[in-house]
């Protein structure tokens, strides 16, 4: 059975994928282009392409708008991270990976990443206390949740990151002036 096919024009500027650009039929393939995109951004800062939604005409223009570059402060970009791009970013939808190829691959995994590179997780997260009825005591944005917030993220911070170091202690206004 062949894999449902659309022909409508929409998206985001800047993620759409060159199927899409070239106003052909286009499967979910757009998805994982859209991923790439998305984990471009995340680790270099910018967009990969341009980000206009103008008709590409040709192949060669795809070839030559979509040619997969990366910033020079993404220097240090690993191999690995650097070849999921290329297989989510790869113009060629049927050879573009899916979602479960990108899920399986060796950076997502954390096969590739030095030891020593690993970050720390930041530790517990204390829930709000609720109430009898399950609610919370306090509403979400009040200033005893946002307090309360504080601490505990400062309790995790200490024991995670500075084992031997005291709890801080926090000052907090009584009245404001």
């Amino acid at each position: 059975m062949a894999e449902p096919v659309a022909q409508s024009f929409l998206g985001t500027r800047g993620y759409l994928a060159p199927e899409m650009l070239q106003r052909q039929e286009y499967t979910r393939s757009v998805d994982a282009w859209a991923l790439g995109v998305i984990v471009f951004v995340l680790l270099c800062g910018c967009l990969p392409f341009d980000d206009d939604s103008q008709m590409i005409p040709t192949d060669a223009m795809v070839k030559t708008k979509f040619q997969l570059r990366f910033p020079r402060w993404a220097k240090d970009l690993s191999p690995s991270a650097k070849n999921l791009l290329s297989k989510l970013l790869d113009i060629d939808p049927r050879r573009r990976f899916t979602a479960e190829q990108a899920l399986s691959h060796p950076w997502v995994v954390g096969k590739t990443a030095r030891k020593d590179s690993l970050l720390q997780s930041p530790g517990r997260i204390h829930q709000v206390p609720k109430s009898p009825g399950g609610r919370p005591m306090y509403p979400p944005g009040s200033k005893q949740h946002q307090s309360d917030m504080q601490n505990n993220r400062a309790k995790a911070n200490a024991t995670n990151y500075y084992p031997n170091a005291r709890p801080v202690r926090q000052m907090v206004r009584k009245k404001s002036i």
